[in-house]
């Protein structure tokens, strides 16, 4: 039986959710060594507007079907 290799893990972009780590930026390997996801995430402002970015907004109060009722 022959193996088949291991596929190897995407890295994700932690500053795009979601998004495959693009390797924008010469020299770089992945977003363990990316100077923009270093800053972002070393600075407690960006990092915060980061995650609030990416955190999923509730509906609004007056949207339909939020008042409990079919």
């Amino acid at each position: 039986m022959g193996t088949r290799p291991k596929a190897r893990p995407e890295a994700r972009c932690p500053i795009r959710p979601g998004e495959p780590c693009t390797l924008c930026q010469l020299d770089v390997t992945g977003p363990q060594d990316c100077g923009l996801v270093y800053l972002v995430m070393h600075d407690d402002e960006l990092r915060e507007g980061l995650h609030r970015m990416s955190a999923p907004t509730p509906p609004p109060a007056d949207a339909p079907g939020t008042d409990g009722r079919s």
